[in-house]
């Protein structure tokens, strides 16, 4: 059974209030914004929904094919995904932080795919 005292309370109100904080940094208003715009952009969504539909039969319609490779190259698309990455850069500084202040040995595996060497330069020790 769960005991819910007061340092259980002051915990999940730290969390609260860091959630708020991390989601009031301008990276990650930059990110909504973008995706915000992604969403909204609905000759983009068109395509990617024939795209979607289309996924089976890439290899055997050219057409679909060059639509993927147009959409690989969209703009709204790469910078939506730079944006992520920022943001996922951000969050994995504040774990590495936190788990720092819980032990030195304790490795984060950020798995940024847009930053050389994709960690932050401890051993990864997870999946062998």
């Amino acid at each position: 059974m769960l005991i819910i005292d007061e340092n259980i309370i002051a915990l999940d109100d730290l969390a609260d209030d860091l959630s708020h904080q991390f989601l009031d940094l301008a990276v990650v208003k930059a990110y909504t914004a973008k995706k915000i715009a992604f969403a909204s952009d609905d000759a983009l969504q068109g395509k990617l929904r024939i795209l979607t539909e289309n996924q089976a039969y890439i290899a055997h319609r050219p057409e679909i094919r060059s639509l993927q490779q147009e959409l690989m190259m969209t703009d709204e698309i790469y910078q939506l995904k730079l944006a992520e990455n920022d943001v996922q850069g951000a969050l994995s500084e504040l774990v590495i932080k936190i788990a720092g202040v819980i032990s030195a040995d304790i490795s984060v595996d950020e798995h940024l795919p847009l930053k050389k060497g994709g960690h932050h330069g401890k051993k990864h020790t997870c999946g062998g």
